[in-house]
C-alpha cells in the first residue's frame, strides 16, 4: 500500500539499471576480447543488436496473445498471474490449432461412413487429423526454452570466465606471484573455474525463496553502479586518474551491493527490517533498486578525486584519447605502439 505512489521512482531507477548496466555486464564485456580489432568488434555489437532486437519482440507477442486469450490470469498475482502466460499459452495455441483442422473421415453428423455392401460395424471414434495444422504453441514454447537455456549457458559461462580470468591472470599472476608461467597461470585458471562454479551453485540454493525477475534487475543495478561509470569517463574523460576510477568503481558498485543484500536478507527472515521497511517504503525502493543514486555517486567520486589527483594523469593522455577514438584505418594504433616500444 505505501509502495504505490513510489512504483514510478522504482521504474525510472530499473530503466537506469537496464540501460546503464547492460554496457557493464562482465559476461558482456569479455566477449569483445574475442574480436581481432576494433571494426569486428563493431561488427559484432551490430549484429547483437539485431538479434537482442528479433528477441525482445517476443515478450511484446506473449503480452498480447496472453491478454486476449488468458484474460482472467492478468488478476492473479506470482505463478498464478501473468508468469503463468509462458506455460498456459503454448497448450490454448496447440488447442486452437487442433480445434481449426477438419476432421478425417467424419460424415455429416459425425460418423465414418461405411459402403452399402459392408457389414455394419460400430462408428469409430473420431479422430483429429493434426498432420496439416501447424502447432504455433509447441513453436512458440520451443523458442522460448531455447532462449531461455541459451541464456542461462552464455550468462553463466561468460561470468565464469570472468571471474577465473581475473583471478588467475590479475590477483595470482600479477599480485601473488607475478613471476608465474602460462602453464602455471593456466592451472590456477581451472583451479579457479572449479571453486568458482561450486561457491557460485552453493550461493544461487540459497536465493530459491527470491523473485528471479527482481534479482535480474538488481544484477544490472550493481553492474551500472560499477563498471559502467568507469567506461563512460574513461572513453570520454581525459582528465580521469586511475585513484578517481577506483574510488569511483569500488564505491557505487560495494554501496549497491550493501543496499540490495539489505533488503534480500530481510525477504529471507535473516533480517528483522520488515517493519522498518514497512514505515520506510521510500528507503526500501532505494535499496532495492539502487540505480538511480548509485550510477551518479559513483561518477561523482570519480570526478571529485580525479580532480585532487590531477598530477598524475599520463602526460601523453591526449594522444591515448586520440588512438582511442580515431579511425582504425589511420593506424594510429599501431604506431604508438611501436613509439612506446622504443623507449618514446
Amino acid at each position: 500500500k505505501n509502495e504505490k505512489p513510489l512504483a514510478l521512482l522504482y521504474t525510472y531507477s530499473l530503466i537506469i539499471a537496464l540501460v546503464c548496466g547492460t554496457a557493464g555486464l562482465p559476461h558482456i564485456l569479455v566477449r569483445f576480447y574475442t574480436n581481432p580489432d576494433g571494426v569486428a568488434a563493431k561488427r559484432t555489437t551490430m549484429w547483437v543488436m539485431i538479434l537482442i532486437g528479433v528477441f525482445y519482440v517476443f515478450p511484446p507477442v506473449f503480452g498480447v496473445m496472453g491478454r486476449n486469450l488468458m484474460p482472467s490470469l492478468y488478476e492473479g498475482v506470482g505463478a498464478k498471474g501473468t508468469d503463468k502466460v509462458v506455460l498456459e499459452l503454448p497448450r490454448i495455441l496447440n488447442q486452437k490449432t487442433e480445434a481449426d483442422v477438419p476432421r478425417r473421415g467424419e460424415g455429416s453428423e459425425g460418423q465414418t461412413t461405411t459402403s452399402p455392401s459392408s457389414p455394419p460395424s460400430q462408428p469409430s471414434p473420431p479422430s483429429r487429423d493434426t498432420s496439416s495444422g501447424i502447432p504455433w504453441g509447441s513453436i512458440l514454447s520451443g523458442i522460448t526454452c531455447a532462449g531461455a537455456f541459451a541464456a542461462f549457458m552464455s550468462t553463466f559461462s561468460g561470468l565464469l570466465v570472468s571471474m577465473t580470468g581475473a583471478l588467475a591472470h590479475d590477483v595470482y599472476g600479477r599480485m601473488l606471484k607475478p613471476r608465474a608461467t602460462a602453464g602455471e597461470r593456466m592451472r590456477m585458471f581451472k583451479i579457479g573455474a572449479v571453486l568458482l562454479g561450486a561457491v557460485s551453485i552453493l550461493l544461487g540454493m540459497q536465493v530459491e525463496k527470491l523473485q528471479i525477475n527482481f534479482m535480474v534487475g538488481q544484477a544490472f543495478a550493481i553492474a551500472a553502479a560499477s563498471y559502467f561509470p568507469l567506461l563512460f569517463m574513461a572513453v570520454w574523460w581525459r582528465k580521469l586518474t586511475m585513484k578517481g576510477a577506483a574510488v569511483g568503481m569500488l564505491s557505487g558498485g560495494f554501496l549497491a551491493v550493501i543496499a540490495i543484500t539489505l533488503t534480500s536478507l530481510t525477504d529471507l527472515g535473516l533480517l528483522p527490517l520488515a517493519d522498518f521497511w514497512a514505515h520506510q517504503p521510500l528507503l526500501r525502493i532505494l535499496c532495492e533498486q539502487p540505480a538511480i543514486w548509485a550510477v551518479p555517486l559513483a561518477i561523482g567520486l570519480m570526478i571529485i578525486v580525479s580532480k585532487l589527483t590531477q598530477a598524475t594523469v599520463p602526460a601523453d593522455i591526449r594522444m591515448k584519447m586520440l588512438v582511442l577514438h580515431a579511425p582504425e584505418k589511420l593506424g594510429l594504433k599501431q604506431e604508438y605502439i611501436q613509439e612506446h616500444q622504443h623507449g618514446h
